[in-house]
Parts: structure tokens; sequence; C-alpha cells
């Protein structure tokens, strides 16, 4: 599908770092992620740079389009800052153009190459602002278009047929796809359990660590990262829980990179309870799937996942100072 960039597909990984730069030297990008206190640096280091090689797995078929693992985790930040979508389309779509740039630069850029850039890049916009949607929306919807007892096709009365239209493509947005129990799922793959039931230990210890101190201490932290490094070396073995996994990952970085006399004694009191969280949803998680089996949905606990690591990347992440005198727009 890809065949004109794949052409040149070794100089494009070849200046990764090159099309990376171009794309956080925009103006506007720089903008947009400072005026939503988003460190560029950390924005380039953990997404951007995924989101790339994303791309580039695409180009060569290992990948389809819209589906990045990335994608959600970051989204998932994004709405814990309540960054507008508007924003966030500009963000990505200066991806497009640095590649377009750098192809063009670079004398590659013929109209085939030209059409193959823009459909690639395009169909993960798609996604992205699909995953938003339903990431941002879902909750309020879900609160103005169900009541405890109704069916998903129910809606709330509107006063006009535009309204009426709205809401039921918003209904559409917010349903979930089809679950899967983790009995099926486990009759369908081959799951190492000696692996999965090394977590226990782990995470009995860390939980054990975080308890045995009054505040969040520098071990808890170096815990709390061994864990959440083994959980995604585990569900790396397993494609449904790719996501997951790279948001383990993500968080683990980013309590390996803390510099612990920098944070807050405020900040250390948030992070020692999300971490207690995210620690039992684990726990409770792993026994539902891989031990009892009674979980009706492989994936009923992601979004309460991604949300509660958000969290703590959001408090942990590097701080930017929004003085709107000192952004350049043009």
């Amino acid at each position: 599908m890809f065949q004109n960039i794949l052409k040149h597909i070794d100089l494009l990984e070849t200046n990764k770092d090159t099309i990376l730069d171009m794309w956080m030297d925009y103006k506007i990008v720089q903008s947009k992620l400072t005026h939503n206190t988003m460190d560029i640096t950390f924005f380039r280091d953990k997404f951007a740079t995924k989101v790339f090689e994303f791309a580039i797995s695409v180009v060569k078929s290992e990948n389809k389009t819209g589906d990045c693992p990335v994608i959600g985790v970051m989204l998932m930040l994004f709405k814990k800052k309540n960054i507008p979508l508007s924003d966030i389309f500009m963000i990505c779509v200066h991806f497009k153009n640095a590649l377009l740039h750098f192809a063009s630069h670079n004398k590659i850029l013929d109209d085939a190459t030209l059409n193959e850039i823009s459909i690639l890049m395009d169909y993960n916009f798609e996604g992205v602002i699909n995953e938003y949607v339903l990431i941002y929306y879902k909750d309020s919807l879900s609160k103005r278009i169900f009541s405890p007892i109704s069916s998903p096709i129910q809606k709330i009365p509107v006063q006009n047929k535009q309204a009426t239209q709205t809401i039921e493509i918003e209904s559409e947005l917010i349903q979930e796809h089809h679950a899967t129990s983790a009995t099926l799922y486990l009759q369908e793959v081959d799951v190492n359990m000696e692996m999965i039931e090394e977590l226990n230990e782990l995470e009995s210890d860390t939980l054990d660590t975080i308890d045995a101190q009054e505040t969040l201490d520098q071990e808890s932290l170096d815990d709390s990262s061994n864990l959440f490094r083994k959980y995604a070396a585990v569900l790396n073995e397993m494609y449904e829980f790719e996501e997951l996994a790279y948001t383990l990952t993500l968080l683990a970085d980013v309590l390996n990179e803390v510099d612990f006399t920098e944070i807050t004694e405020e900040t250390k009191f948030m992070v020692d309870i999300y971490l207690k969280a995210i620690i039992s949803d684990l726990q409770s998680w792993r026994m539902s799937i891989f031990i009892t089996m009674e979980a009706e949905n492989i994936h009923y606990l992601d979004k309460t996942l991604l949300s509660s690591i958000a969290q703590i990347q959001m408090a942990l992440m590097p701080q930017v100072d929004n003085d709107e005198d000192e952004i350049e727009f043009f």
C-alpha cells in the first residue's frame, strides 16, 4: 500500500531525529504544547518518537493504520490536562507537514509519494480523533444518554431533529466493542502461567515497601518501577494487551527519571495513593483474568488503569511555565 514510501524507508529511519526536530520546531506546535503546560522534550521523547516508529512500522506492513498503542496513552494524558481536540489536531497535523517538508527537501516528493504520506497520516489522524472523542466525552455522554436500567439505544428527550441526530451519533460512539471473556481468551492463547504467578510476589513486596514508609520514598519508586516493567514484559507476550504494556513501560520510565529531591510533599502524597491504587487494580485484574477467569471482559480495567497512570505521569512530568507573552506564533 505504501510502496513509494517504502523505497525511501532507510532514508526516513536514518533521519528520524531530523524529522522529529522539524516537527517540534514548528512554532504552532511549541505554542500548543506550552499553552497546555506540556513539556516539549517530554512529548518528543515519550510520544512523538513512538508515533514516528509506529508510522514506519505501518509502511513496512508490520502494523495497521490507526492501531498505535501509544495513542491511547497519549490521549489519556491529554484528557487529564483538558487539551482541546483542536490543539491535538494542530500538533498531530504538523507531523504530516514535517514528513512532507523532509521529503521535499530530499527531492523524493513526487505525486505518488505525496499521496501515500497523506493517506498514512490522515488515517492515523482519524484514529486519533475517534479515540479522543471516546476517551474525552464517554463519561459525560454516558450520563446524558444512559440510565442504570436503560438499553444502549435509549435516547434522552431533545428539542429538535438536529439534536436528536447528534445524540444518536454520540450513543453509537460510546458503545463498547464486543467483550471477550477471560475464559474464552485463555482458550485461544497460550499464556506462560509461571510468569503470571511471579507477579503475585512482586505485587505484595512492592505494596509492603510502600506501606512501610509514612511518605513516598525512593525505594518505593524503584520497586514500583521494577514491578511495572515486569508486568509490561509479561503483557508484551500477549497482543491483546499491547497498549497497557506500553503504558506501564512509560510509567516505569517516568518513575525512574524523576528527581525525587524535587518532588513536593503534596505530590508524594498523591503519587503514593495512585501507586497503591494501580498495583491493587493490577492484582484484581490479574486474578480475575488468569486465575479465577471470572472477568466477562478482559479489558474491563483498561481505561481505569490508563487514567490512574496518566494522573501520575501528569504529576511527575517536567513543569512548564505558561507565559503567553513569551510565545512566538509567527
